[in-house]
């Protein structure tokens, strides 16, 4: 008998019986079948899944396979903490400018510091209130930028990458300003944290002057009056912001600078009205009194503008502006006007009326 009429055989055995109509007897066999090829893919099976093959581990790129990945993202409330200043100012004016800073610096939650040209020539305490305030000298690589006007403003605009290269922990907005502006802190905090700071942000206001604007632009938000810069945004920024700084060479102001590299990362500007620039002289009367409903942030050039309180120096102007709102950030205990306490402008804070909110009566 041949080999080719034993295996016909061993097939006919699984596939037709011998009497076609006994039923059971197909079912036994293709059940035997059925084991058979089972028990051989098992075999199989095991044999290869033992083998460290990269095709039986794989993982997807973007799935966290490991539990030693990191940690996970802070989802918390921004507070102060979350905030880094930048503030810029100079050897020459930090003597006086440094007492008014001390006005809203808290030195036990304001993170940040105050970015000088050089250090100062003294100092030793002078017993003027601001002898605790921080500061940092700006790294020399700004001598070394082409400009057409204002040469410090290239040191200050490169503040913001100076602030960055510190590599602070749980820094989620970075804040820029003079050393002439006053912050109103815990405003600032409540108002980023209606943000997502994962995501990139430029915030800040416009001046109020238009022929500012007109020579600078609408869409730019003015230093003096601060602005704030996501994390994921300031990211981006520093990577090309010296090689913006040579291309807009001849720009004046560290801002506009700064807005034009930010515009080529194609992020447009959102703006707060509680941010003031205070392009302006003599009297702000008019301007404090008709503000908006929302949160005071800043008020830059306070040194140029006439005191906001009758028979007071700026000093003791600003003092009594942010008195109640330091003991209170959200409710005045006192009356106090947040304009000038004049006539029929006047527009005093009662007890259960918000500080944070000043408007026109």
């Amino acid at each position: 008998m041949s080999p080719r009429t034993d295996l016909l055989k061993t097939t006919a055995f699984f596939i037709s019986p011998e009497k076609p109509r006994d039923m059971s007897a197909l079912v036994s066999r293709a059940a035997l079948l059925l084991c058979l090829f089972t028990s051989i893919t098992l075999v199989v099976y095991i044999s290869f899944s033992n083998r460290p093959h990269s095709f039986v581990r794989f993982t997807y790129p973007n799935v966290e396979t490991s539990s030693n990945s990191g940690p996970p993202p802070d989802n918390s409330p921004t507070n102060i903490s979350h905030l880094l200043f930048g503030i810029g100012g100079s050897a020459k004016t930090w003597e006086e400018r440094r007492a008014l800073s001390s006005l809203w610096w808290d030195v036990e939650s304001t993170r940040g510091y105050f970015w000088l040209d050089e250090n100062p020539p003294d100092e030793k305490k002078t017993g003027n209130g601001g002898d605790s305030l921080p500061y940092r000298v700006s790294s020399p690589e700004w001598k070394r930028f082409m400009y057409s006007s204002s040469r410090p403003a290239v040191r200050i605009a490169r503040i913001i990458l100076d602030s960055f290269n510190l590599k602070l922990p749980n820094v989620r907005w970075f804040v820029m300003g003079d050393d002439d502006t006053v912050f109103f802190t815990r405003n600032l905090v409540s108002v980023l944290a209606r943000y997502d700071h994962r995501e990139m942000w430029y915030i800040g206001g416009i001046s109020e002057s238009v022929e500012q604007n007109v020579m600078h632009a609408y869409d730019m938000a003015f230093g003096g009056g601060g602005f704030a810069v996501s994390y994921p945004l300031a990211e981006k920024l520093v990577k090309v912001l010296d090689g913006c700084i040579n291309r807009y060479y001849y720009f004046y102001g560290s801002d506009q600078r700064i807005w034009a590299c930010i515009t080529e990362i194609g992020v447009p500007l959102t703006k707060e009205p509680g941010f003031h620039q205070f392009d302006i002289r003599g009297d702000a009367y008019g301007l404090l009194a008709a503000h908006p409903m929302a949160p005071l942030l800043s008020l830059h050039h306070v040194e140029a503008l006439a005191p906001m309180f009758p028979n007071k120096t700026r000093t003791d102007s600003l003092e009594a502006l942010i008195e109640p709102y330091r003991l209170d950030p959200y409710r005045s205990s006192s009356k106090v006007s947040a304009t000038t306490a004049r006539g029929n402008g006047q527009s005093p804070l009662h007890g259960d009326t918000p500080f944070k909110y000043i408007r026109s009566r």
